[in-house]
């Protein structure tokens, strides 16, 4: 869980200057290679994440990246966060509490070929829909952007799950394989997706579909436990955090103003 949690500040802070960085200096850029380093770190301690808790509680641990992102906006960026911020940030924390209790035992992680071709399939599906939706000059390309970004960071960690039992075997290789090619493709396609919609059209959907889809495989596929009599205040409180980080996503879009020369200027020493 403390692995969750630090990878979710990382996550948080990243977040605070991604919008910036692809607004002011595009997606092929030093700084986005900056920015990409700290993801990969983040992914590092997800691992961790994914392979001692059930993945419904490693994605709520890691979603709590929006906490840190509003805190963010309120405290360095000195936008003040408005009531329904604050509590969604209170009702986050006490969710991520309940599942902690509530969680169970972490399940097996068996993929076979089955598994392995349902995954390419979704990666090269969300790929050509992503490809359409880059070409597609409709406002809301940005939203579908968004969709379709939330679909490939969720596919991610259940690929990283192969590496739990990790075994050198062609099914266990080629799944650890698609965990690069999701996380690459959902991180181009949000990139593109915040410059062409808010920062909150973009997240909400990704936030919602990164969380639900990870759960719903841990759970139905992985066999992920809840404690014995603990489902209805998991249910609830998993319910409750997603709709905690689709509030914490508004407070985002205030991270559209964010100028990350300033930012780095108030590290410098005066």
């Amino acid at each position: 869980m403390t692995a969750a949690l630090v990878a979710a500040a990382l996550f948080g802070a990243i977040a605070a200057v991604q919008a910036s960085v692809i607004r002011r200096h595009g997606l092929r850029s030093a700084m986005m290679l900056g920015v990409l380093a700290g993801y990969l770190l983040g992914w590092v301690l997800h691992l961790v994440a994914i392979a001692r808790l059930p993945l419904y509680l490693a994605q709520v641990g890691v979603g709590a990246s929006l906490v840190v992102t509003a805190l963010i906006a309120a405290f360095v960026m000195g936008e003040p966060l408005r009531r329904e911020h604050w509590v969604a940030i209170a009702t986050m924390v006490v969710s991520l509490g309940v599942l902690s209790l509530a969680s169970g035992s972490v399940g097996q992680a068996t993929f076979t070929n089955r598994t392995t071709i349902a995954l390419y399939v979704l990666l090269v599906l969300t790929g050509v829909l992503g490809w359409l939706a880059v070409r597609w000059t409709h406002p809301h390309s940005g939203v579908a952007l968004g969709i379709l970004a939330g679909v490939a960071y969720g596919g991610s960690p259940i690929a990283t799950r192969a590496l739990v039992d990790f075994s050198w075997t062609l099914d266990t290789l080629a799944t650890a394989a698609s965990i690069g090619l999701f996380g690459a493709l959902g991180f181009v396609l949000y990139s593109i997706g915040l410059n062409r919609t808010s920062v909150t059209a973009a997240t909400a959907p990704l936030v919602l579909l990164q969380t639900v889809i990870p759960a719903a495989v841990g759970v139905a596929l992985f066999h992920d436990d809840v404690r014995h009599g603990w489902w209805p205040f998991a249910a609830t409180a998993f319910g409750l955090s997603l709709v905690a980080g689709i509030v914490l996503s508004g407070a985002e879009a205030r991270l559209e103003i964010v100028d990350v020369d300033e930012l780095a200027a108030t590290d410098q020493p005066s």
